[in-house]
């Protein structure tokens, strides 16, 4: 592949995650300290040696920052691949990483260390938000085999805050919210926060035959109740939280590429699907502060239950649709120890587990042929890990990393498929072992106060599994993939810290990749591929003057396949011819991304704010037979903002109106390709925050 990268430095502009708070109101004049905990212990962003951007509080509230996508869209080498509403028909690529849609995600979900299986959602009083490239397995073990996304919501305290908010905008969008937090009574050592919100807008696609115009309708709620206990007398923190998504929206935004191309706001499907989801999490954070060391107990519950029912022939006729139940009920219980002084030696280590009963209900309508399929799963997983990682400093400028986990999953599967005609019945039940070391090295080197540099290398994986839809001569079981990531970095600050410039080169040795494999009406994964993926990553942002602050991110990865014979499979599943797809790039994965951004305050409460967001082209496709090319969203922001009231105008604009998100062969049989988009290329509103 050739690459220019003159026009890169130009182009993607260097990468940096934006966390700046800085208001005309405090005349900063250095950009802020942020401190996070990506390796599980407590420590500056800029002293952690990893390609991580972080999102503050006030950068999520700045730049209006509302979903999942809001923070990928603006991450580099990150990328969502959707259509439509949120929904399970989403996945994330990270540094060219790519999952399939049967397989497991590659980018581990968290919020408040809790992992989600559903990641597309909207988010609520987020305090922190942390993105983690490059394998991540030592501390976080299984499906973080290229990323960590982790999610910090407010925790309570004993001051009394809490706030009111309304927006609306464009397609009957309507967002309310209220967020309430302090002491409970008179207490001095306990406390509460609630934040609950509601919103609904008629979505972005209209029906073409009967223009019916609320088809991709949203109708959201998410809330969240936290306890916290903070003994006086006791070194003791414990939070206790129960979350709870509910959500009923409509399922059409797919159409053919002509269809698209002639009117990006139409769809023509006659059944009007639905993506529902009810997901229920209760957990207990509990901290024990030691005088040497600190305890960290995690205990998580999760209930997740969604069903994903839509037309699949996306015509006017009544031919073919798509009936999914699925239903995970999770438990994750994570201990941990780790230093609590800035020593020469800091270590973290602990005890993992994770049970998991997931059940799927899926029916199949292939009404033209008179052809109806019932496939019933359920899989049981349990997960057991011990973890370590330890930074030893060995000299003034000298540090070294070194980390091990040893991971164990086991999995029982149960199927069961059945055909009212043509294709033979199957059902049974098998199991799978798999063991896991995943190790870490690294050194860093403190060149100054400001400026560090540091070398990895690191080990991720993804578990292996069972598909639910395989043919019946096949085997439903496949392997884990693998993943080395080696990386170079440097994190630096000039000017008296109105500078700040990161960088990283990596390259990642992808092995035993899990591909998709098509077989109309069905599609299934297996262990068929090996990738090389490099790239780099920079960051920069600057502080010009006090209340005017600037950033570009920015990231470039070349992936292509060095080992992948797709095989052709007929309906029982014989191969009866492949594909040779060496040297070309896995789909999926933009080779670049970018933003810009500024941020201005003036006259005390008044500010403008604007950042542009680009993903690079990719292919829809292993074939790379048919490309997305590079888009970008415009997001523009600004009003008045005070202690007690925001008042803010808005907008979004997709440059680019005719950009797709996703593709996959439906319809008339394996050739042909239906296109979805992630929704509105452009909207606009007003919101209104009261504050107290």
């Amino acid at each position: 592949m050739n690459f220019n990268y003159t026009k890169l430095a130009l182009a993607v502009c260097l990468s940096l995650s934006p966390t700046i708070a800085i208001s005309a109101e405090n005349g900063n004049k250095q950009l802020e300290t942020i401190v996070i905990t990506a390796e599980k212990i407590t420590a500056e962003s800029q002293k952690t040696p990893l390609s991580v951007s972080v999102l503050s509080d006030y950068d999520i509230e700045r730049a209006g920052i509302e979903n999942t996508f809001d923070v990928v869209k603006r991450t580099p080498n990150v990328s969502m691949i959707k259509a439509g509403n949120p929904s399970d028909a989403s996945f994330l690529s990270m540094r060219g990483i790519t999952p399939t849609m049967e397989g497991s995600q590659s980018v581990l979900f968290l919020i408040d260390g809790a992992m989600y299986q559903t990641f597309d959602t909207e988010l609520l009083d987020i305090e922190r938000i942390e993105v983690l490239r490059g394998p991540q397995g030592t501390l976080y073990g299984r499906n973080a085999s290229s990323g960590v996304i982790s999610i910090h919501t407010k925790d309570p305290d004993l001051f009394t805050e809490g706030s009111v908010g309304l927006t609306y905008g464009k397609y009957n969008q309507l967002k309310s919210n209220i967020i309430s937090g302090g002491a409970i009574g008179k207490s001095d050592e306990w406390a509460y926060r609630t934040a609950l919100q509601y919103s609904k807008n008629d979505g972005y696609f209209t029906r073409a035959y009967d223009n019916k115009d609320d088809v991709n309708k949203v109708k959201d709620f998410n809330g969240r109740v936290k306890i916290r206990w903070m003994p006086l007398d006791q070194p003791w923190d414990v939070i206790a939280t129960v979350d709870a998504q509910n959500r009923r929206n409509g399922n059409m935004s797919f159409a053919s590429l002509e269809q698209i191309e002639k009117d990006s706001h139409k769809v023509y499907s006659n059944f009007e699907g639905e993506a529902k989801a009810d997901i229920y999490t209760s957990s207990i954070r509990a901290t024990y502060a030691a005088d040497n060391f600190d305890v960290t107990s995690i205990t998580v519950y999760t209930k997740e239950d969604k069903v994903d029912n839509q037309d699949l022939d996306f015509t006017p006729a009544d031919a073919q649709e798509l009936f999914i139940d699925s239903n995970f009920s999770r438990v994750t219980q994570e201990l941990r120890l780790s230093s609590n002084q800035d020593d020469s030696i800091r270590w973290v280590g602990g005890l993992y587990f994770f049970d998991e009963t997931a059940k799927n209900n899926i029916d199949m309508k292939m009404k033209a042929f008179g052809m109806f399929n019932t496939t019933k799963t359920e899989s049981k997983v349990s997960n057991y890990a011990v973890f370590g990682n330890i930074n030893y400093q060995f000299a003034e400028k000298w540090e070294a990393i070194a980390g091990l986990r040893f991971d164990y999953q086991k999995v029982k599967f149960n199927y069961d498929d059945k055909w009212n005609m043509g294709f033979p019945n199957s059902e049974g039940s098998d199991e799978a072992n798999f063991n896991e070391w995943l190790p870490k090295v690294g050194l860093n080197y403190y060149a100054t106060n400001d400026v560090m540099m540091y070398a990895s290398i690191s080990r991720g994986y993804k578990s292996g599994g069972f598909n639910m839809l395989t043919p019946p001569n096949l085997s439903p079981k496949f392997e884990p993939e693998y993943t080395m990531n080696y990386e170079l970095g440097m994190k630096s600050e000039w000017f008296d810290n109105r500078v700040r410039f990161n960088s990283s080169v990596f390259l990642i040795d992808w092995k035993d990749q899990q591909v998709e494999q098509q077989l109309y009406p069905k599609s299934f994964t297996q262990n068929a591929g090996s990738t090389v993926s490099k790239g780099i990553e920079f960051e920069l942002s600057w502080l010009i003057q006090p209340g005017l602050t600037a950033w570009a991110n920015g990231g470039y990865n070349d992936a292509s396949f060095n080992d992948f014979i797709s095989k052709v499979y007929d309906n029982s599943g014989n191969v009866i011819g492949q594909n040779d797809y060496n040297g070309n790039r896995p789909a999926n994965a933009p080779k670049y991304t970018y933003s810009l951004g500024m941020d201005y305050n003036f006259l005390e409460n008044y500010f403008v704010y604007a950042d542009y967001n680009v993903t690079g082209d990719f292919y829809f496709d292993n074939a790379n037979t048919t490309k997305q090319d590079a888009y970008g969203i415009l997001n523009l922001r600004g009003g008045y903002t005070s202690d007690n009231l925001d008042l803010i105008l808005w907008a979004k604009n997709a440059l680019d109106e005719e950009y797709l998100t996703r593709a996959f062969p439906m319809g008339d049989g394996a050739n042909k390709k239906w296109y979805g988009r992630s929704g509105d290329p452009m909207t606009f509103g007003a919101t209104v925050n009261l504050k107290w």
